[in-house]
């Protein structure tokens, strides 16, 4: 059978030209299944940001890594799944999968890290308010993310102020959402208009363009009249001159989560140990946020039933862009780097 994929053609740093980086290959693939082997359709992928750096650690000639939904068409009398049943796990960027749905131990990259072995997603827990696609969004890494750092790590108290770099994106917009239920004021950063009309739609206090206030000077100020009582809980994704300016205004006892570091895997921007005084003086505690650790059954669940509730209800609200067609991933993916004013939340491509 005719299996279309996208491996890395070349490293490239700095923001991605995906049609450098990324080349399409159709191999004409003899399928003969081990028992414990599935052949796996694929339904739809993500493409996220992170991405990038997943692929600057992938040997050249491999396949591009990345989430998926998948069906199982075939499968040995061994194996995890069933033919029909639809599974998420980390397919990557390839029309159809053979695998065994395993754990796997990704041992390239800059920090090794274990993809977890491939879900079943139960047909019944998903319907109009939660359609499939949510497996790779807010029923997915992206609500585990955000659902994760606000019930096991970061504890908002009324009152508080948290500050979102990045929070137009599916994790921020949760983020945000979560926290205001809890009674914190939510102050966050995005760089377009429209973006920032939709995120005070969704509750935000104050959103900052960053593309304008493009200064560590106008920085400080335009956070300053946001946040004047300081900042509690910087939930990062940014990095770089926004989280310098962040830094110098947090309270005692605050909390920072980083969820990653645009500046850093984009923009190049490395930097030394400057921050160090702003983390002593507030006593504020810092946690790196890798969501694969909470992708247990009992977190699953809770997400489904306690967040998936939430969304149901229409108390927290969520979003889609949904590119169409293999040939059109690269355009989807170049698209979070260049023209991300057309993307709301979570983007995915429905093959």
């Amino acid at each position: 059978m005719m299996i279309e994929k996208l491996v890395i053609r070349e490293h490239l740093e700095g923001v991605p030209d995906a049609k450098r980086i990324y080349q399409k290959i159709v191999e004409d693939v003899d399928v003969k299944l081990k028992d414990d082997e599935m052949l796996l359709k694929t339904l739809y992928v993500s493409v996220d940001p992170y991405l990038h750096g997943i692929a600057l650690d992938t040997p050249i000639g491999d396949h591009m890594g990345a989430d998926s939904i998948m069906q199982v068409v075939e499968a040995g009398p061994k194996a995890m799944f069933k033919v029909g049943d639809l599974v998420q796990g980390f397919g990557g960027w390839r029309s159809h999968v053979i695998s065994t749905g395993a754990e796997a131990l990704w041992q390239t990259g800059t920090f090794p890290m274990v993809f977890p072995a491939y879900r079943k997603l139960e047909p019944k827990r998903y319907d109009h308010a939660l359609p499939i696609t949510t497996a790779l969004g807010v029923m997915g890494g992206t609500g585990m993310t955000a659902w994760g750092t606000l019930t096991k790590f970061m504890k908002i108290k009324q009152g508080d102020t948290l500050m979102i770099s990045g929070a137009s994106g599916a994790i921020g917009e949760i983020v945000g959402q979560l926290a205001k239920r809890s009674g914190a004021r939510i102050v966050g950063t995005a760089g377009a208009p429209e973006k920032i009309k939709y995120l005070k739609g969704l509750g935000f206090d104050a959103v900052i363009n960053y593309k304008q206030e493009d200064t560590p000077e106008k920085l400080r100020a335009a956070l300053g009249a946001a946040a004047p009582h300081g900042i509690d809980k910087y939930f990062d994704q940014i990095g770089g001159d926004i989280t310098d300016v962040v830094f110098s205004m947090l309270n005692v006892n605050s909390q920072v989560a980083v969820c990653w570091q645009w500046a850093v895997q984009i923009g190049k921007e490395y930097v030394g140990p400057r921050l160090l005084p702003y983390i002593m003086f507030p006593r504020a505690t810092i946690r790196g946020i890798y969501c694969l650790e909470w992708f247990t059954p009992e977190n699953w669940l809770e997400l489904h039933d306690v967040f998936g509730g939430l969304i149901r209800r229409g108390a927290v609200k969520y979003s889609e862009t949904i590119y169409e067609g293999f040939d059109n991933i690269l355009d989807a993916y170049q698209r979070l780097f260049v023209g991300s004013e057309q993307n709301r939340g979570k983007v995915l491509v429905k093959l």
